[in-house]
């Protein structure tokens, strides 16, 4: 395994990557995302990822959903597009299978994994995704997280499962079902596993963790200088998965993508924790409200900028 090297993401690096939004666009201009996820035990997760989502400043966000959980997130999210599918046992049936083609038509970008749970309809309903992926759009990228990687590790050869453009984003616990490595070992070697697998895997991979780390499969890597404990919450992933697609789908690279929605996850929580005032009080829904404010700072002078990358 070779030693790599990581570029750190900074705010030049993240300013050189955020969209441009001109003034005679419109929201077909930004692109169409659509986002794979929730279940009855787990809405919050999906309530993020959609929020997230749509503050990345795509044009338009699809939610495709299991049909039970479709009045509370109708009314917690007015600017989503609802695609309830059937559900069984508070989770995607296996008859959602069928809807897949009509949910993926049109769409820029996909997310599948924030909140889905892990019951059988559920794993038929997610391989059957992948399957129709890798058969009609293998070029659509597509965000893997949560639930939807714990299903994946499951599978015998599960990367020779996904289409041709992924994004997977795994914490540290869920890297180590994927590649059966010990926490232990990832720790003494984050950097250098990181950009392996995404090698091996040809796939982005961003690693979460203190000092996050995003890898291409051509063997770059990137790497967030600092850590925040405001991001060991529960639900601050699922914030970092709707930044990605949403990024996605406004035309960014897959490696580049990831490296902006990392740095907006990181600022963002920056920037919470300043309001809140405290990290442990400090939640997913907080860095969601702080998202915008993350982007203006890529604008700010150079020296405000600045002082923000050296932090730890």
């Amino acid at each position: 395994m070779e030693n790599h090297s990581a570029t750190p993401i900074t705010p030049e690096l993240a300013r050189s990557l955020i969209p441009l939004r001109p003034d005679n666009s419109f929201k077909g201009t930004f692109g169409k995302a659509l986002v794979v996820a929730g279940s009855r035990k787990y809405t919050g997760a999906a309530n993020l990822a959609i929020q997230a989502a749509l503050r990345s400043g795509v044009g338009l966000v699809f939610a495709a959903i299991p049909e039970i959980i479709h009045t509370p997130l109708a009314a917690s999210v007015s600017e989503a597009i609802w695609l309830p599918l059937p559900d069984q046992a508070g989770a995607f049936a296996t008859e959602a299978i069928s809807r897949i083609p009509e949910i993926l038509a049109g769409r820029d970008a996909v997310l599948v994994g924030p909140g889905l749970n892990q019951t059988k309809g559920t794993q038929a309903f997610l391989l059957g995704l992948l399957e129709h992926l890798c058969e009609v759009a293998p070029d659509l990228p597509l965000v893997v997280d949560a639930d939807a990687l714990n299903i994946l590790s499951q599978q015998t050869n599960w990367h020779s499962l996904l289409p041709d453009r992924v994004v997977l984003t795994p914490h540290e616990m869920e890297f180590s079902r994927l590649t059966g490595l010990s926490l232990s070992e990832i720790h003494a070697k984050r950097q250098e596993l990181a950009a392996f697998y995404a090698q091996e895997w040809r796939l982005t991979l961003i690693l979460k963790g203190p000092n996050t780390l995003v890898a291409s499969p051509d063997g770059d890597c990137r790497i967030l200088p600092f850590a925040n404990s405001v991001l060991a919450h529960g639900g601050s992933g699922d914030v970092l998965a709707g930044l990605i697609v949403g990024l996605l789908a406004q035309g960014l690279s897959l490696f580049d993508a990831a490296t902006l929605a990392v740095w907006l996850h990181a600022r963002a929580a920056e920037l919470a924790l300043a309001t809140v005032g405290h990290a442990a009080a400090t939640l997913p829904s907080d860095i969601l409200q702080h998202i915008g404010k993350a982007m203006s700072n890529l604008r700010l002078p150079e020296s405000t900028t600045t002082n923000f990358a050296s932090c730890n």
